[in-house]
This record gives structure tokens, C-alpha cells and sequence, in this order.
């Protein structure tokens, strides 16, 4: 397959002003879109409605979401509005597939925080694989799921192959494969990026994003750590990843750049943003050259999961996920915030005994910054 190449839309006018010249020229053959973005469609700038509806009706057009919270313990009236939102996306727009982020979000405000990881055991996969059929039963499309960029251990980054390619089984779901927040996990965690490609099923990858993020001082290591911020140019390294890694990607269809709005302040920003999505273009027509592209036409299969009327929910790993954003947000010391979580019983499956200090700090100041 030759992967389609495309933008992450976002809403700001730095942002659409940059990118217009590529839509001029025919650059950029596919959009995903994440209709959560908005609080509401009634937000949306006539230019956005106007891009939106031209590649819905030529079938190049993908979803993404960011606030499902797709680990939660509990289901909330937040997962509620964002099943109605999606509803509504799906039906006013047709997307091609659908897909969210692994973990859960560290902030009740349905439009802040950001996605934190869970350990591997049987409540977790239950919860995750109820949301995904929820999701696949409302959307009716394809289901997939993003890896994620943080984690306090090595063992998570590790496990997190595994977790992902259990939770989509029952939806018969894809995977998408950020290799900026690879990167970010082989930096934080002095692992080969490479090595960390390889533990993923590779064969379930549909879709790659590209990205660039910061660095970010931490007074508990002398070495910075690498944020997923979405507001720089894409690294040399992340380049060369997705070089060495669309070879062991058979099945991906879509290489999306990524980049926030409001990032793209001055003349150079702009030019950059250009090099990053033409550079990611090159590299896909190089490695893929004689190969079919998706078609513009595709199939919708009607799908219906069982699923109780009440969504899954725990309440020990409600108590959990509490108990563990409420430390860190109340305490500004690393050490005594990470003594008190080893000291619960009830994290046990955590092991927060081998939480990164540096990794702990930084969750501590995001967490802070959403709550």
C-alpha cells in the first residue's frame, strides 16, 4: 500500500494560513480531523466547514478524538457528551475511520488534561475493550487507537505493544503509530526507538503520525524530557524513524503530519511547517513508490457489538486513578508524592516503586497545569 499523506486540521487561522499553499498545490491527500476539538460544530469557521465538507464527499477524510478517556474506571457524563459529539460528527461528515488515545485523562474538564497510562490486567482490558465497542457501535466505521507518548516506567513503555493489540481484537481495530511519541519513550527511557517500533504489532498499523514536540527541564534529572507538544519542527531522528519503520508497515494506508495551531508564529515557522509535511511526503513516495494508493470509494459494514446498557465501570480503579492524580497535584516533592503511592496497597498493580522520579515530576507539573 502507498500511504495517503496528510494534515492534522486544526481550527486557528496561523494554522490554516500556513497550510494553504500545500492545499493549493493538490499536496495533501487526506485530512483527519478531530471533531472533539470544538466544543461545539456551531464554532466552526466557514473555511473549516468548507475543507471539511470537500474531502468528506471525495471519501479523504479521517477522525480522530482526545477525550474519550478511554481507560477511565468510571464512565462519567463527560464519555456521555462525547458519544453524542461523535454521533454527530459521523453523521455530518463521512469519515473513513475513527480512532482515540490510549490511557486516561488526568483532568474531569472534558476539554483539558492530558492521557495518562494504566497497568495491563484483566479490569483495565475490560474497560478499554467496552469503550471501544461503544465507540464502534455509534460510529459504525473502523476502530483504531494511538499510542501514547508518556509513561512513568520502562515496564509500561514495554507492555504497551501488547495492551494496545488486546484492547482492539474484539473490534477487530488498527492501530495508529505516533512516531513522535516513540521517540519521546526511547529518550525518557534510554531505549532503542527502533527496538520500540518492532514490540508493537506492526502488522495492525493503518496509520503513522509525525510530529515534533520540546524538551523539558526537570530538577530530579540531569537529562530533559522529551514532551509530545506538537509545537516544533519535526526532529531529523523522528525522519529517519518513519524511513525505517514504512518498511515493516504493510498494512499502513495514512501518514498524517501533525502541528497545533497558534504554534506558527513568524515567516520561518511557516516555511518549516511546509519542509516538515513536503520532507514526510518524500519519504513516503520514495519508500513506496510503485505501489497502489487507497481508493477514494470504501465500504461501511454494518456493525453491532453486545454491550451491556450500562457502560463498564470499577470502582478500585476509580479509587486508583483518584488517589493517584489527587498525590500528585497536591504534593510539589517528588520523593514524598512517590512514597505515599508505594505505600497504598491498593496500587499494587501500578508499581510505583518503579516510577521514574524525573517522569513523576512531570506528570506532577502536568497535572497541576489541567486541574
Amino acid at each position: 500500500m502507498k500511504p495517503w499523506v496528510g494534515i492534522s486540521l486544526m481550527p486557528e487561522a496561523d494554522f490554516i494560513e500556513s497550510a494553504l499553499p500545500l492545499f493549493q498545490n493538490g499536496d495533501v491527500d487526506v485530512i483527519e480531523w478531530s471533531f472533539d476539538t470544538l466544543r461545539s460544530t456551531s464554532k466552526e469557521p466557514q473555511w473549516l466547514s468548507l475543507l471539511l465538507s470537500e474531502y468528506s464527499k471525495s471519501g479523504r477524510l479521517i477522525g480522530h478524538g482526545v477525550r474519550y478517556s478511554l481507560l477511565k474506571g468510571q464512565w462519567d457524563s463527560n464519555q456521555e457528551k462525547w458519544l453524542k459529539q461523535l454521533s454527530k460528527a459521523v453523521k455530518k461528515y463521512n469519515y473513513r475511520h475513527v480512532t482515540e488515545h490510549f490511557g486516561f485523562m488526568s483532568s474531569d474538564d472534558f476539554h483539558k488534561g492530558t492521557p495518562l497510562p494504566v497497568p495491563l490486567n484483566k479490569i483495565t482490558l475490560a474497560i478499554g475493550q467496552d469503550r471501544l465497542k461503544r465507540l464502534q457501535n455509534i460510529s459504525q466505521l473502523p476502530v483504531g487507537i494511538e499510542n501514547l507518548a508518556f509513561a512513568l516506567s520502562t515496564e509500561q513503555v514495554k507492555e504497551q505493544g501488547e495492551f494496545l493489540e488486546k484492547l482492539i481484537e474484539p473490534v477487530n481495530g488498527f492501530l495508529i503509530l505516533d512516531l513522535h511519541n516513540i521517540w519521546c519513550q526511547a529518550n525518557n527511557f534510554e531505549i532503542d526507538p527502533l527496538l520500540l517500533v518492532r514490540s508493537y504489532p506492526l502488522d495492525k498499523v493503518k496509520e503513522i503520525h509525525v510530529s515534533g514536540g520540546s524538551w523539558a527541564d526537570v530538577s530530579t534529572s540531569k537529562n530533559k524530557v522529551r514532551r509530545d507538544t506538537h509545537d516544533e519542527a519535526v526532529p531529523k531522528e523522528v525522519l529517519a524513524l518513519l524511513k525505517e519503520t514504512l518498511p515493516l508497515c504493510k498494512n499502513v494506508e495514512y501518514v498524517i503530519f501533525e502541528r497545533l495551531g497558534n504554534t506558527i508564529k513568524t515567516e520561518k515557522d511557516k516555511l518549516q511547517f511546509a519542509k516538515d509535511f513536503l520532507q514526510i511526503k518524500k519519504i513516503v513516495a520514495t519508500q513506496r513508490k510503485n505501489e497502489t494508493s487507497p481508493t477514494e470509494s470504501f465500504t461501511k459494514n454494518k456493525i453491532k457489538h453486545s454491550v451491556p446498557k450500562e457502560p463498564l465501570q470499577n470502582e478500585v480503579l476509580r479509587k486508583q486513578q483518584q488517589f493517584i492524580i489527587e498525590t500528585l497535584f497536591a504534593h510539589k516533592d517528588v520523593s514524598k508524592a512517590t512514597e505515599l503511592l508505594i505505600k497504598n496497597k491498593a496500587l499494587k498493580d501500578w508499581d510505583p516503586y518503579l516510577w521514574k522520579d524525573y517522569m513523576v515530576e512531570t506528570a506532577m507539573v502536568l497535572i497541576k497545569k489541567w486541574n
